[in-house]
């Protein structure tokens, strides 16, 4: 019986064990937690107990350390990396290669010119360190990114002494700290959480109850909706390295997940490196630049501060990534702006400002922005403005949020949610109110039934149209485009004038006959419900017939055009007043 039980109890040290293990592998080697305490022990006893603490093995030279040194050393929960540092100093420098630290005698190469200063970001309040905190220098633009350990490691240059290197990280107090020379090259930070001052609210004046159940009507909790700074979340790097793409917390229900920050988030994944964007994310300061130039966003003169940083000139090579621009950028194939543009951005393919765009944007394919001033977007393709545009967009398609008062929009497709304009194309649609569309059925005096919709604002919409006649002896087929504006009246009633151009198709025994009809039509429109309306009016209708069509062996193409005495008419064209009437479905 005592055997049965020793089976099992072995079997649940093993597992034990082997949970201990695999969770000690998981965390590297430098960062795993260690404590040790040594009185005048020698330095090769006091590595082997490290390495036994830590779950790993040195390997080393033994001409590179003194094996009968002793030291005195005590430490508690710390990191292996800085116990290390507390043995050896600058003497011995150390890599990590699988289960084994390699000590190396630490080179001196370069050091007139360079040195590494290394640490950790702590948070002594709450009794953490700090991942994806910022270390830079502005001048140089040397930075670095703690790592999901706090530990951090930044390049820096001795011509600079004294270095005045700044700490950031959002929800803490931004810290500068003065490195005086190379010696101090391993330096712990400690970052402030910020303080929120809390505004307390006398309850009640008095006693009574009504004033009691009032106050808690008025605090009751609600769990509040995360805010963060630039309307992002913290980042979260899943893998625990330096990977391209930047990993978010996902909170779809939260406020800043709009379409616009969706993009701007998918577009920076897969541009933008992670450490430029936690940067770009941590980063209050404003830096300047008078020239930037780069090959990718992430190769350049601004280096890993690029998303951070104004320039007021920026040439990409191919790709860029920057701040903002003041006066001057040009992009081999894609621009991208954090902020906002004042001048003029032009790119071979595309142009994506974050901010405001108060200048020129052009392109040959694409140009976006979050908001456009006084300014234009030019592109033999596409323009996106996220939000508002106060300026013109001229391009293929435009699409605009919203249009404001001085905004204007030309091209082949116009699209907005609302506007104060008046959008000029082949097709333009206005989602809200401010939009005019009528999906028509009328008949006239050449047709059985035509089907019309009309699409834009009331100044100017355009109109598309089909129609047909089954009656006739000749079957009678159209399709046009035209342009109208409707004006507004009381009691419900709009009138609207439109000019219409038709391709007229007649189908006889042979070939089709094909003539091309002009009409101006006055209707007016009366609502007779909430979204539909009966339209009636006059209309002056101009045919012209293609002169192929005309044979010496049959009947004029096109006959009994109308039915009636029309005002003129010749061999190739005719001119009368007819009418047109019908059912129209209203948007609004």
């Amino acid at each position: 019986m005592i055997a049965y039980y020793l089976k099992y109890i072995a079997f649940i040290i093993c597992f034990l064990l082997l949970i201990t293990h695999s969770s000690l592998g998981q965390i590297p080697i430098l960062e795993r937690n260690i404590s040790v305490r040594f009185n005048n022990d020698r330095i090769t006893e006091v590595l082997d107990v490290i390495a036994d603490e830590g779950g790993f093995n040195f390997s080393y030279n033994s001409n590179l350390i003194d094996g009968d040194r002793r030291i005195d050393l005590a430490v508690t929960n710390r990191p292996v990396r800085d116990v290390l540092k507390q043995i050896f100093g600058t003497s011995i420098s150390y890599k990590v290669r699988g289960q084994y630290i390699i000590l190396q005698k630490n080179l001196t190469e370069n050091q007139n010119l360079h040195f590494i200063l290394s640490g950790y970001i702590v948070a002594p309040e709450e009794g953490i360190k700090l991942p994806d905190a910022s270390i830079y220098e502005k001048t140089s633009l040397a930075s670095a990114i703690s790592n999901q350990y706090g530990f951090y490691k930044i390049k820096l240059s001795t011509k600079k002494f004294p270095i005045r290197l700044s700490i950031s990280k959002p929800g803490y107090e931004r810290q500068v700290v003065w490195i005086k020379n190379a010696q101090n090259d391993y330096l712990n930070i400690e970052l402030i959480a910020e303080k929120k001052e809390i505004v307390y609210e006398t309850p009640f004046e008095d006693n009574s109850i009504e004033q009691m159940e009032a106050f808690k009507r008025r605090h009751q909790y609600v769990e509040p909706i995360p805010v963060f700074k630039d309307n992002r979340p913290p980042f979260v790097d899943a893998a625990g390295d330096e990977s391209f793409h930047p990993v978010f917390v996902s909170t779809d229900s939260l406020a800043y997940r709009t379409d616009w920050e969706k993009f701007k988030n998918e577009v920076s994944k897969f541009f933008v490196r992670r450490s430029q964007r936690i940067n770009a994310f941590n980063i209050n300061d404003t830096l300047n630049q008078r020239l930037q130039i780069s090959l990718l966003p992430f190769l350049g003169t601004n280096r890993l501060l690029s998303g951070s940083i104004i320039n007021d000139f920026s040439v990409n090579i191919l790709m860029g990534y920057s701040g903002g621009v003041r006066k001057l950028e040009i992009g081999g194939l894609l621009n991208g702006v954090r902020h906002d543009v004042e001048g003029v951005q032009m790119a071979g393919l595309g142009n994506i400002i974050g901010g405001e765009l108060r200048g020129l944007q052009m392109s040959s394919l694409l140009n976006i922005t979050g908001n456009l001033g006084r300014g234009l977007q030019l592109s033999s393709g596409i323009n996106v403005v996220a939000n508002r545009a106060n300026g013109w967009q001229v391009g293929l398609i435009n699409f605009a949020q919203n249009v404001d008062k001085k905004g204007k929009q030309i091209g082949l497709l116009n699209i907005s949610e609302t506007t104060e304009s008046t959008p000029f194309g082949l097709l333009s649609f206005v989602s809200s109110s401010d939009g005019y569309k009528r999906l028509e059925l009328t008949v006239d005096e050449n047709e059985t039934g035509s089907v019309t919709f009309k699409t834009g604002v009331r100044k100017f919409y355009n109109i598309l149209t089909i129609g047909y006649n089954f009656l006739r002896t000749r079957e009678l087929f159209s399709a046009g485009y035209g342009i109208g504006r409707a004006y507004e009246m009381n009691h419900g009633w709009m009138l609207n004038t439109d000019l219409v151009a038709n391709v007229m198709v007649e189908y006889d025994a042979f070939n089709p006959n094909v003539g091309t009809l002009l009409k101006f039509d006055v209707s007016f429109e009366k609502q007779i419900a909430k979204n539909a309306a009966i339209t009636f009016g006059p209309s002056l209708k101009a045919l012209f017939i293609d002169r192929y069509n005309v044979s010496t062996w049959q009947s004029k193409p096109f006959s009994r055009m109308p039915t009636y005495t029309p005002l003129f008419a010749t061999d190739h064209s005719t001119f009368w007043l007819g009418f047109q009437m019908g059912l129209r479905i209203r948007s609004k």
